[in-house]
């Protein structure tokens, strides 16, 4: 999504992975669809984008992750990749990293980010176990507040490493891109039921 005015209320979402050109994309994209087709008024106070830690700036999405969300009817495009910035941690109302490690350096750089960073897999497990009927009705400040939830409420899903990790696919199969896809839908699930009231 595009960038909206400064004046604008508006949710930041920010995924990461290492050289976004695969997972963070891939997530961004599939997210701002979805949002665009189940609350597609609220959709525009949205801003959804990604950023690698070692980010490739200015290449397109890899052609198999551009593949693998072509499946979903999703286009890859207009992408380019972005390195990660202080700035962007900042702003970010959640981060949403491919991986622990992801995460680990998200919060080494912004430390104050790290009770809005999960990986995308964590944050869905505790979407799961957050309260819908105690939410707000205005989305952006419906969105924060699950935010806050879920950050309240780890420690209380526990998982294995591999439950919270989405591998790199890069340098792999066409399947393995599908899987991430599978992992990163699955995971933003919970997170759209709960913004859907």
């Amino acid at each position: 999504m595009s960038a909206l005015p400064e004046e604008a209320d508006v949710f930041d979402a920010l995924f990461v992975c290492t050289g976004n050109i695969c997972r963070s994309p891939m997530a961004q994209l599939i997210l701002a669809e979805r949002l665009h087709e189940q609350i597609p008024e609220d959709s525009k106070s949205f801003l959804i984008h990604s950023a690698g830690t070692y980010g490739l700036a200015g290449y397109p999405i890899d052609a198999r992750a551009a593949r693998a969300i072509s499946d979903l009817g999703i286009s890859g495009e207009r992408f380019l990749a972005r390195e990660l910035t202080g700035e962007m941690l900042a702003r970010a109302d959640v981060v949403l990293t491919a991986t622990r490690d992801h995460r680990a350096t998200v919060v080494t750089m912004s430390p104050r980010a790290s009770r809005r960073t999960f990986t995308i897999r964590e944050f869905g497990r505790l979407c799961e176990v957050v309260d819908g009927s105690a939410l707000p009705t205005e989305a952006v400040a419906r969105a924060r507040e699950i935010v806050r939830a879920a950050s309240d409420r780890r420690g209380s899903v526990p998982a294995t490493y591999e439950q919270d990790e989405i591998a790199d696919p890069y340098g792999g199969r066409q399947a393995d891109f599908g899987t991430s896809v599978r992992l990163i839908e699955e995971s933003l699930r919970s997170f759209l039921r709960l913004l859907h009231r």
